[in-house]
């Protein structure tokens, strides 16, 4: 294995609209979760992640559900206070692999608006040779096309790359592409999986 690639959300990154939201509505967990339904809004994050803006796909639900017109809003205007802590272990696992001379790459279904926000905040996306982001592409995992976009930019082979991701659904899409696939439960299981692999740490 010459390149690993990483997913972030969930992999090197905490990110959760529960840790906003749950302190939004009080710590009641029920109206949170009728919020959710009520307005789809994690459903539709899924366009905002393939690279529609913020406001094309929130305007449509705030008209369905002024109710929670502040709440909506808020998915963008406080979209950071969703993320939460470097998961430390995986981090230090990246730094391992760059130090060992592994090439990295990130595939991530992100935002093409906030995506910057979080590159800046964070020194080890610096780590990556290249980073492929599901709203600047207009493509999204597990859509083979994405993982396709990452080989070929890259001029990297299926055969020699694993991608880590917390998806079993985007593990199961790059392994139907012959990447080598890691579902991502921790870092103790990721330094052992990778080891498996013959990767060096």
């Amino acid at each position: 294995m010459k390149n690993i690639i990483f997913d972030f959300g969930g992999v090197l990154l905490e990110w959760n609209s529960d840790y906003f939201y749950a302190q939004y509505f009080n710590y009641n967990l029920q109206e949170m979760e009728r919020f959710y339904q009520q307005t789809g809004i994690k459903e539709a994050n899924k366009r905002i992640d393939r690279g529609e803006s913020f406001d094309s796909v929130l305007k449509p639900i705030l008209d369905k559900t002024p109710q929670y017109s502040e709440a909506l809003s808020l998915w963008k205007k406080a979209w950071h206070k969703m993320i939460g802590n470097e998961i430390t272990g995986s981090v230090d696992l990246l730094r391992a692999l760059h130090a060992k001379g592994y090439n990295l790459y990130g595939l991530t279904n992100w935002s093409a608006e906030t995506f910057p926000y979080v590159y800046y905040s964070y020194d080890f996306f610096h780590l990556f040779k290249d980073i492929v982001v599901s709203g600047r592409e207009k493509l999204i995992k597990p859509e083979a096309e994405i993982y396709q976009l990452c080989l070929s930019r890259n001029e990297i082979k299926a055969s020699e790359s694993v991608f880590i991701d917390d998806n079993l659904d985007n593990i199961k899409a790059c392994e139907a592409l012959g990447i080598k696939g890691i579902h991502f439960k921790n870092a103790e299981q990721l330094g052992s999986d990778l080891r498996a692999l013959g990767v060096s740490l």
